[in-house]
């Protein structure tokens, strides 16, 4: 008699499409940087780069409200649906500011280069 956890089976494909989908966009992402390199110069690709920056920040703050508004909702929703048991609701609602707070500092440190600017004061007044 075989029996079959449908709902790890449920997750595994889950986990396997998104996982194949930020694969396809990595991709996409790289086909189109290395067209724009082949047919344009590297700095009007730099410059081009530099005018974005601006509207993904804006686009990766957004995102991190988003989590930050939407995490009760979201958590709620997955507890009446039954993925999720009272206890998990419980701890998940506990843990959103901390997850919040760790998608602003990962912006911090890696989007806005906040370790490098600091670097680069230090570096400075050493001078």
């Amino acid at each position: 008699m075989a029996v079959s956890n449908n709902g790890f089976t449920l997750r595994r494909r889950w986990f396997f499409l998104l996982t194949l989908l930020a694969f396809g966009l990595a991709l996409g992402a790289g086909a189109i940087l290395w067209r724009s390199v082949e047919t344009t110069s590297v700095v009007a690709v730099q410059t081009r780069i530099e005018a974005l920056k601006p509207v993904l920040t804006g686009f990766r703050l957004t995102i991190i409200a988003l989590v930050a508004i939407a995490w009760p909702w979201l958590v709620n929703g997955l507890h009446r649906w039954g993925r999720i048991d009272g206890t998990q609701a419980a701890n998940l609602i506990a843990v959103r500011w901390r997850i919040v707070t760790w998608l602003v500092v990962i912006e911090l440190v890696l989007g806005q280069n906040l370790l490098g600017q600091v670097f680069a004061l230090l570096q400075g007044s050493r001078a």
